[in-house]
């Protein structure tokens, strides 16, 4: 008797049955449906993320359809996780981590699949993370049959959520033979191109950051203006302010002090995008008495103010004069790299990133910056050694995990 049970609960319906009780059971599905986007929507809005969220209950034709696929020749049955489906399409990519945390923190988080992980570096399967959500015991007294009493949660940028819909046209809804190889790294080609553009997308939103930082900063300690940007800390060698500078303190008029003013004031309109401002008050400093090491952060931080207007030769001349008087300033040897880099002069790009590295071999930015320059010269073998070498010292630096991917797919199609 048991036996014959067993046969019976394996067994599909027939499409005519299985519509009826699809059709049945569609409202309390839909009612569920919505509650579970409600409380995703409100989750986000409440922490600042703005994404955009589908939803939908898969379609009857198509549950039928993945259900014989699913179940063909197959003894235990195979249930359905995703007749109930919500989708967040995020900007960018450092938003699917956080959306995923949320998710996690206040939902019922039973599986977690992780797309890209799955594919080689040739092939060209959308990057996405899924999330199955074990739905309350009694918000689906009875169920659609071959189906889990779950919803499904995908996370994708808008990149991967394009290159999704376009794949499932061309892929997994197409009735004809497998692709052939010339396709397939013409796909995956693509996909290479479309996560590039994410990580460009992120990096370009992360620079923006770093900006509203260091503009913020402006009401901090002189000290804490030179570790934000990044710089040999000038005070070992001009002294201390006896009281923090920052809006409504009253500058020091005392001469020994006018140093650390005109710093202040540099790095305050360089912070406030006023690059014309810091450009000339880098100037007046420049005039003034100081030691090499000085100098030679002094014209580094000139040349930058240079660069980020676009002005790549005077960025060129500064950082040049700042590994003139400092020559283990590999900061500027870095930042001369990327000006003769926008320059496509690669060769003086080149040169300068190898000595920053000989000076610094333990720095994640001189290797990734070499390997972007090893990418636009589609010199993709060392490019890779390099993102290694940066992942080596720093295994979190996401630039470069998403920079080799990218490098991986260039390398299996050329």
């Amino acid at each position: 008797m048991k036996a014959k049970n067993k046969r019976v609960a394996t067994k599909l319906p027939e499409r005519r049955e299985a519509r009826s009780q699809y059709a049945k059971h569609r409202p309390q599905y839909d009612a569920v449906l919505r509650r579970m986007y409600r409380r995703v929507r409100d989750l986000l809005a409440r922490n600042g993320i703005d994404a955009t969220i589908k939803y939908r209950i898969k379609r009857f034709e198509n549950y039928y359809e993945k259900l014989i696929k699913m179940n063909h020749n197959k003894g235990a049955p195979v249930l359905l996780n995703d007749i109930l489906g919500i989708r967040i399409v995020c900007p960018f990519l450092e938003d699917l981590n956080n959306v995923e945390k949320l998710i996690n923190e206040n939902f019922s988080v039973i599986e977690v699949d992780r797309k890209g992980i799955k594919h080689s570096s040739g092939e060209f399967g959308y990057d996405s993370i899924h999330l199955l959500i074990d739905l309350p015991t009694d918000s689906l007294p009875v169920i659609i049959p071959f189906t889990r009493k779950v919803c499904e949660i995908q996370i994708r940028t808008i990149l991967q959520d394009a290159w999704a819909e376009v794949e499932h046209e061309l892929i997994y809804k197409a009735d004809f033979s497998p692709l052939n190889e010339a396709i397939k790294k013409k796909l995956a080609s693509l996909n290479a191109t479309l996560t590039l553009s994410d990580i460009i997308f992120q990096e370009i939103r992360e620079y923006q950051r770093e900006l509203k930082q260091l503009r913020d900063k402006r009401r901090e300690s002189l000290h804490e203006k030179i570790q934000a940007v990044d710089e040999i800390s000038l005070l070992n060698n001009v002294g201390h302010p006896t009281t923090p500078i920052g809006e409504g303190s009253a500058i020091p008029k005392n001469p020994k002090n006018q140093l650390d003013r005109l710093i202040f004031e540099a790095l305050d309109a360089h912070s406030r995008l006023k690059y014309d401002q810091a450009i000339h008050t880098y100037t007046r400093i420049l005039g003034m008495k100081l030691n090499k090491q000085v100098r030679s952060v002094i014209y580094n931080h000139r040349g930058m103010a240079y660069f980020v207007k676009s002005e790549y030769k005077g960025s060129i001349r500064d950082f040049t004069r700042a590994i003139d008087y400092s020559p283990d300033n590999f900061r500027a040897l870095n930042n001369r790299g990327l000006a003769y880099r926008m320059l496509h002069q690669y060769e003086n790009a080149l040169r300068d990133l190898d000595r920053s590295l000989e000076i610094n071999s333990f720095q994640v930015e001189g290797y990734y910056s070499r390997a972007l320059l090893y990418y636009d010269l589609s010199d993709f073998s060392k490019a890779l050694e390099d993102c290694i070498e940066a992942l080596n010292i720093k295994p979190d630096f996401v630039p470069a995990q998403r920079l080799k991917t990218v490098i991986d797919v260039k390398i299996f199609n050329s």
